[in-house]
């Protein structure tokens, strides 16, 4: 852990793991997106990819 990470939102922690849980949590499509395009790690670029086909599904459903 970085000490820069005490002062930026958990989806820009260091740590992959942190991230994972951060993007979890995450209800912004946008920032989703740019999650799953962009970040270093492949398993947190999933998981946000993931989660944005998720939040699609459940609009589709509302």
């Amino acid at each position: 852990m970085k000490f820069s990470d005490l002062f930026v939102p958990k989806y820009m922690h260091s740590v992959p793991d942190v991230r994972m849980k951060a993007v979890g949590k995450l209800k912004d499509g946008k920032l989703l997106s740019q999650i799953a395009e962009k970040d270093e790690n492949e398993k947190v670029r999933r998981r946000a990819a993931e989660r944005l086909n998720d939040l699609k599904d459940m609009r589709g459903i509302a």
